[in-house]
């Protein structure tokens, strides 16, 4: 999340509200992210910790392994 938009998904707060946030996952995504790129996102920032993808799955995540303009590699 702060890779692709320079801050972190929950922003400083009073700590109860902060972690309100956390838990619920909610946060705000920029309108210029790609569906891929928020998806990922969203996988990543899921409140449930067994829900979020493993280092492979995210590695593997078609926003990390797009190539535009070159079509799909073998």
């Amino acid at each position: 999340y702060a890779v692709l938009t320079g801050h972190a998904p929950f922003e400083p707060r009073p700590r109860p509200e902060l972690y309100r946030h956390i838990r619920g996952a909610r946060y705000s995504l920029p309108a210029w992210l790609s569906p891929r790129a928020r998806a990922l996102i969203a996988h990543m920032l899921h409140p449930e910790p067994a829900a979020r993808p493993s280092l492979d799955a995210v590695l593997g995540h078609p926003f990390l392994t797009q190539v535009r303009g070159l079509g799909t590699r073998g």
